[in-house]
């Protein structure tokens, strides 16, 4: 079941209030002393229901929730640490059931509980537990307020404490991590940065696991990578990746291969990029985890799609939208598929990419994917665009105007609100230095104060122009907007009508070519045809003097021996090859000339038979043009066959056709 989450407001009070009685020596409990119930049956009953509730815990967590709140309501007030262990006790319980909501409703009971009781240590423990949940649901900056807090309470714990078991400073580096994470996600870059660095010394001087000192490499390597100080983000991954190979931890060391990948990529290095998200993927199907699998891929693809190894990028793209759709991952499966249709919509394949198109859009509804939504708007436009339907086009292209202005404003709301809470933060932890130093500079407060008051005051100044400015920005951002709407529609009228005008002239254009090809293919069939007959004719009187010479005088048949060597002289005349060899090459440009490329070794015997083939004449036809036994036109075949290099076992005539 899930319980009303209390006001974050009362939550932070509270901890400025406990920091506030630490610092002023001001006791929240004056006597601080646990008092224990009068009835000792209602004490039995209490433990009893808790004990209850641990043995169900594990097999049966909602029956120990509802045993844990009968103990909850039992406590007496006077007893806020055991109230308070039991609300901790309680939101563990439900946040191992996923439910966050009223994990986080007891954990804030549970500090208020130590609060009052002034238990240090938990206070510090809950303040981690809280702001890792607030964290988890993007509340960067309450969690950022509660793992400061925690920070500032350690060193004076941690003085009155120091050799126990139940603190050690790295206690101090998590909370430094978590807070780190936190400013990052808040833009605070620097300051992460400082604060990921400090904990990450804190380990190595504990000595503590090689993981635990990778992880804060990796979070290191972050910062610098959002800050675009690629070379830097890629030393810390390198580092971190290292380690992660000495403890054999597979999951981590993918995860720094996609981060090396990605700050290689943005510093244009797209073979080392390809290389560490093969590795990835490698790891990924190692140990059979599709989210990775499909993760390199889809980073693969890209960098595949810039160099222009179109095919490699559309099946790992495939694959990954294949692997995506089995584990109902709908962010992976959106991008997946708008990089598909980005990948075809640049080869030039407008159905295939418009139908891809508006898949990822329906996805990216239904994840509500702003970013993505908006990039599948524009691309949709795009590919309409190019398929001359301008009226979806200038829809498209509207609504991804809109959603660009929408996301627009909620940037600036969010920088203003980072610089706000930067402001925010300044103003605490001045506030907790004065307290610090208030009976001891009790002569400086009020030049302190007045140095608070220029420090709001100039601060407010300057949120108000910044948010000036930005309204102005906005404003002038949308008139440009309109005109620039106003120009596209004008450019696209007058697209349609260009775009008209041209098709019909290339239409024209193409009818002319295709006579002229037609006209052209007539006259080299006629021509062949004619080859082919004169050829036959002349071969056929061969075969008459022939008979003729058997049955005349010696005199006669040398005279019947000069008309037949005429004849082969005609046969062998290079003439009508010559005509024949325009006409066929007005058809078929770069035939002879591919033929050349492919085997420089072709004799013009061989040009003149791939030609014939070209024409789809038979062997008898073929032995007649060119004047040769049938029998001849197989070993030349062969012969041809060997020249280009094909297998015995390939059509020729299919290969020889291939070519324009």
């Amino acid at each position: 079941m899930i319980e009303c989450i209390p006001n974050h407001r009362f939550a932070k009070k509270a901890v400025v209030l406990y920091l506030f009685a630490l610092l002023t020596g001001y006791s929240l409990n004056a006597d601080n002393q646990k008092v224990t119930p009068v009835d000792s049956n209602i004490t039995i009953s209490i433990e009893a229901l808790i004990q209850s509730g641990k043995d169900l815990q594990k097999t049966q967590p909602e029956k120990s929730i509802g045993l844990y709140r009968q103990a909850y309501f039992m406590f007496d007030s006077t007893d806020p640490i055991g109230k308070a262990n039991l609300a901790f006790l309680m939101a563990s319980t439900f946040k191992s059931m996923n439910n966050n909501d009223s994990a986080l409703v007891y954990y804030e009971k549970a500090q208020l509980g130590y609060l009052q009781a002034r238990d240090t240590l938990n206070m510090m423990k809950t303040f981690t537990m809280n702001g890792l949940l607030l964290q988890q649901r993007g509340l960067f900056k309450e969690s950022a307020e509660l793992f400061k807090a925690g920070i500032n309470l350690f060193p004076s714990y941690y003085a009155h404490h120091e050799g126990e078991s139940t603190i050690n400073t790295n206690h101090l580096a998590t909370m430094m991590t978590n807070y780190g994470i936190s400013l990052h996600n808040l833009g605070s870059f620097d300051s992460a940065l400082y604060y990921h660095l400090q904990s990450y010394d804190i380990k190595v001087s504990n000595n503590s696991s090689g993981q635990a000192i990778a992880k804060e490499l990796v979070n290191i390597g972050n910062v610098y990578s959002t800050m675009d100080k690629n070379p830097e983000a890629i030393d810390y991954f390198e580092k971190a990746k290292t380690q992660f190979m000495a403890v054999g931890d597979t999951f981590n060391l993918r995860k720094c291969f996609n981060n090396i990948g990605l700050a290689y990529k943005r510093m244009g290095d797209t073979t080392q990029a390809i290389d560490n998200y093969k590795y990835s993927e490698q790891l990924s199907r190692a140990t059979n985890y599709p989210q990775g699998i499909a993760t390199s891929l889809i980073n693969l693809s890209s960098l595949y799609a810039g160099q222009n190894q179109t095919t490699q990028a559309e099946f790992a793209l495939k694959e990954a939208i294949k692997l995506s759709e089995s584990i109902q991952d709908i962010q992976l499966i959106s991008n997946a598929t708008q990089n598909l249709a980005s990948l075809y919509f640049k080869l030039g394949q407008n159905d295939q990419a418009l139908a891809y198109a508006l898949k990822a859009k329906d996805l990216a509804g239904k994840s509500h994917e702003l970013d993505l939504e908006k990039m599948v708007f524009q691309l949709i436009s795009q590919i309409y665009e190019a398929k001359g339907d301008y009226q979806q086009s200038l829809l498209y292209h509207k609504k991804y105007t809109t959603l660009h202005d929408s996301l627009f404003n909620v940037d600036n709301t969010q920088r203003f609100n980072e610089l706000q809470t930067v402001f925010e933060t300044a103003q605490k932890e001045q506030q907790i230095a004065l307290m610090k130093n208030e009976q001891e500079k009790q002569l400086l407060e009020t030049k302190m104060l007045k140095t608070r008051q220029r420090v709001i005051l100039g601060a407010s100044a300057a949120i108000i122009l910044l948010f000036t400015v930005l309204v102005y920005s906005i404003i002038i951002r949308r008139k440009k907007d309109k005109e620039i709407h106003r120009q596209k529609e004008l450019f696209h009228k007058k697209a349609q009508e260009l775009s008209e005008a041209e098709l019909e002239k290339r239409r024209i254009q193409e009818e002319e070519l295709r006579q002229s090809v037609l006209y052209k293919s007539k006259q080299l069939s006629t021509h062949a045809l004619h080859m082919m007959q004169k050829n036959t004719l002349l071969q056929e009187i061969q075969d008459d003097i022939k008979t003729l010479s058997k049955k005349v005088t010696a005199n006669e048949r040398m005279e019947y021996r000069r008309i037949n060597q005429q004849i082969n002289q005609s046969l062998r005349a290079d003439n009508d090859w010559d005509v024949f060899k325009l006409y066929f090459e007005e058809v078929n440009r770069d035939f002879y000339t591919q033929l050349n490329e492919i085997s420089p070794e072709l004799t013009t015997n061989d040009h003149r038979l791939c030609a014939l083939i070209k024409l789809n004449m038979n062997s008898k036809e073929m032995a007649s043009v060119l004047n040769v036994a049938p029998n001849s036109i197989k070993s030349s075949r062969y012969r041809l066959k060997k020249k280009l290099g094909l297998d015995m076992e390939a059509d020729l005539e299919e290969f020889i056709r291939s070519l324009s």
